[in-house]
Formats: C-alpha cells, structure tokens, sequence
C-alpha cells in the first residue's frame, strides 16, 4: 500500500510501478475513478493475489488481504491530514494498522517530520539511510556588495538562471499566486483593509481595482483610514508580476505560470522560465537545469509553530526537481533552515527541532487537545481535567475567541489548550468525552429558543496549536 498527498504524486507513482508490476496488480484508489471501477477494485483487494495499492490519505482504509508493507510519501503534506472529524491524519492510522495487522512501515520523503522523528527516537522506527546520497547543489544566495539591499534576485541567482536558460527550463519557486497578493497605504504602509469586512486587499494585475479576499467586494474609492491616503502600493510579487518582470528580463523566453489558478504537471525540455508557487511545480523533462527558491524570508514570517518544517519541505521538494548538478539558489534565507537545505541534512534539522519543543512541551513531545465552547461547559471540563493530577502548567487558558469578521456567527465562547504525556493519553480522553457528552446532555434540557444543543467541542492532537 503506497499513500501519496494529491494526483500528481499518484500519476508519478503509477508510472514507476508500470516498470516493475503487472498492470492488474495496481489498484488505484482515489476519487478520480467510477464507482465501477472503485467497486472493480474493492473485489482484487479482498484476492489473496498479490496487489499494489496506491492513492491518496483515504487508500490507508483499504481491506487488503494479507497486508505486506504500508508506505506514506512525505507524511508532513497537511493534504494527508483528514479535516472531518475525527480528524485522523494517515501518518496515525498506518502506525494502528500497522500494529492491528504486523506489516512493515515506511515513512519516506526528501524531509522528516517532528512526528516521525519523535518515533524515531523512542526507538518505534528505525533510520534507513539512502544507498546513494545525490543531494543537489544548494547555494545560500544573498546580495553582493554593490548590489541594492533587499534586490528580489540577486545577481548570482540571475546569472545561473540566464546560463541554464541555454539548456533547458528553469524553475522560479514563490511564495503566492496573483498579481500583487498583498497591498499597502503609500502614506502610511499599513496593509490595506477592505471597508466592509477589514479583510486583505490584493490585485490581480497592473492597474484593476483591488478586490477583498475575504467578501470579493471591489474596494473602489479605497481611502485609508489612518491617514486619508487615497493610492496604493504593491507590497509583495505574486506569480503572475513575478512572471511579468522575469519576461522583461529574459526577452524572446517562454514564461510558463504553475499555480492553483493555472495548474501545469509537465513542461518539456525547452529552455523556459517556469513561475510556481509552492507544491504546484510542473515535472521537467530531464530535470530544471536551476531552481531559484524567491520570497523564503516572507514564508518564514509565519507564526505558524511548524513553519520552518513546511518551508524546508517546500525547498527541498522543488529542489529535488533539478537535474543532477544544476544549481539551486536559496535567496535570502541563512540560519538553521537553510543550513540544513544548504547541507541536504533535513533529519539533523528534525532532530534540532524536536529538541528545541521538549522544554516548552509543544507537539510533538506532548500531546494537545483543544477545547472550546461557552465559559460554563470549559470550566466544567477543565475542573474534570484537574482531577487527574495534570501538571501545574497543562492547563493554558481560558481565553476569548474573537468573532470572525468573514462570518455572522457571534463568538463561540472560550478557548483552552491542554498539554499532556502520551502516558495520560487514556485518563485525559476520556474525561474529555465525557464532558462533551455531558454538555450534550445539558444542551438538550435547556432551552429551544435557538440555543446551541452541544456547548463544548474538542480537538485532539493538534499539530500547530494557536492561543
């Protein structure tokens, strides 16, 4: 059983295997098939004859006969984290089935996570270095001196794009699609809100009036409400202006967007510039002879706990598209995250990070449940929760959640985080089920003017927890 995060992977793959199995062994199973076929597949799986099974998260539920081995590609793609309740991700269900049935697991993909590290260090799985190391040639690119501070591209990275541009595509990695993602006051630079909801204004090309993200309304008239400034400015290069200028730059050169609005999967070998935002990068013939990774210290801005994760993930994938020898070109970044992209050692960096949570006890290292609901049904749970005898700082909260302005639901109340070990994993669940039965019930022996049945909802496992 092969799990894979979204279609592309799941062509790449079916593709490999068309090499090495016959074509009736592979099953494939993902929603682009008929209910024939999906119905076809659900029969060869429950044959003892040997089968490849290959899809997406929910290709982790498929009765397999005899099940041999289940192998997860790049386990930190949130697109194999189910977001319906009960919000399994398919890293968790392969280490249940793997321990419900006695088959092998691999975690495989050019980074690690913290999560696998963290088995990794218990001693749950083992390490399988690669036979051949081939990593790419990362270079840390930065501003020469001469050079105009904060320049988008430096001219290392100009000059090794404009040379491999005589052999074959290059690919340009940023950081978000459209036009100019993010505006600002030209008085002030302050990001420009909407008017009637306070959402992001963006642009999708030179000169249109703004649009909100959020409600879609044109912002015509725009005027800024801390200093009456009336014009705006583009803050940041979307893919669409980042193609507009490398266009100018490189004149007579196929320009190729690759984004959510404009998906691409393959380009040929003919010299091109490629524009892709991250996870939507087209496969090269033969490999890109560059990659040039832009907007790196902008994706590392998030306040996201796992960032630093997702953006070596990203890099590392869009450099593993290069031809072996071909340059990559990190611009701007340093620190530990482009070291470890720099040195192509993405475990020692997991490693790093795991370490670096233990004393916060962040996830990881510890587990975390989110609760949230009106301030009676919280304080309820939580009075349950002290009586297991939790850590003095297990409890964070309760704090207001603030009403969403891209909604007209009022705020549904508090919010708390509880840390706890694995080894509590058993005693906190169930005194979490418990409650949110209990406001359940209490919920529906209240009143039926409106008032909302179940009071309380909690999450489990959070892997970027935010208070």
């Amino acid at each position: 059983m092969i799990v894979v995060p979204d279609h592309r992977d799941l062509d790449q793959v079916a593709r490999a295997l068309g090499d090495a199995v016959p074509a009736d062994a592979i099953v494939r199973d993902d929603s682009a098939r008929s209910t024939a076929e999906r119905y076809r597949g659900y029969l060869r799986l429950l044959e003892d004859a040997p089968a490849v099974v290959i899809g997406n998260r929910s290709a982790v539920y498929a009765p397999v006969s005899n099940l041999g081995l289940v192998a997860i590609w790049n386990d930190g793609d949130p697109l194999l984290d189910e977001p319906l309740a009960p919000y399994v991700h398919t890293r968790d269900a392969a280490l249940v089935r793997q321990g419900l049935e006695g088959c092998a697991l691999l975690f495989a993909g050019h980074t690690r996570t913290t999560d696998v590290e963290r088995l990794v260090t218990i001693g749950w799985v083992r390490e399988l270095p690669a036979i051949r190391r081939t990593a790419p040639r990362v270079v840390l690119s930065a501003t020469r001196e001469g050079e105009r501070p904060g320049v988008r591209v430096p001219s290392a990275a100009f000059a090794a794009a404009r040379e491999a541009l005589t052999r074959g595509p290059v690919l340009v990695q940023v950081a978000r699609p459209g036009y100019a993602p993010v505006l600002i006051c030209e008085g002030c630079r302050r990001a420009a809100r909407c008017a009637h909801c306070a959402g992001p204004l963006h642009t999708e090309r030179r000169g249109a009036t703004p649009n909100c993200r959020w409600c879609g309304r044109a912002a015509t008239g725009w005027r800024c409400p801390h200093c009456e400034q009336t014009t705006l400015r583009l803050a940041s290069a979307g893919s669409v202006r980042t193609a507009e200028e490398l266009g100018r730059a490189f004149p007579g050169t196929r320009v190729i967007i690759a984004d959510g609005t404009h998906p691409v999967l393959e380009v040929d070998d003919r010299p091109a510039v490629v524009i892709a935002t991250r996870g939507a990068e087209p496969f090269a013939a033969g490999g890109y002879r560059a990659v040039v990774l832009l907007d790196g210290d902008r994706m590392l801005m998030s306040d996201a706990l796992r960032i630093g994760e997702a953006c070596l993930r990203w890099w590392s994938d869009a450099a593993a598209l290069a031809e072996p020898g071909a340059p990559v070109h990190l611009v701007g970044v340093a620190g530990a995250v482009g070291r470890a992209l720099a040195t192509w050692t993405q475990s020692a960096y997991a490693r790093g990070e795991l370490a670096d949570r233990a004393p916060l006890r962040m996830p990881p290292t510890h587990r975390v449940a989110s609760l949230e609901g009106d301030l009676d049904a919280v304080e309820r749970a939580v009075a349950d929760l002290r009586a297991l005898e939790l850590d003095t700082d297990a409890i964070i909260g309760p704090v207001e959640i603030p009403a969403d302005p891209r909604t007209t639901r009022s705020a549904p109340g508090v919010r708390v985080l509880v840390r706890f070990d694995y080894a509590q994993g058993t005693a906190v669940t169930t005194s979490l089920r418990a409650a949110v039965v209990a406001a359940a019930l209490r919920g529906r022996r209240g009143p039926r003017n409106g008032a909302q049945r179940n009071t309380l909802r909690v999450r489990l496992d959070l892997a970027d927890p935010e208070l």
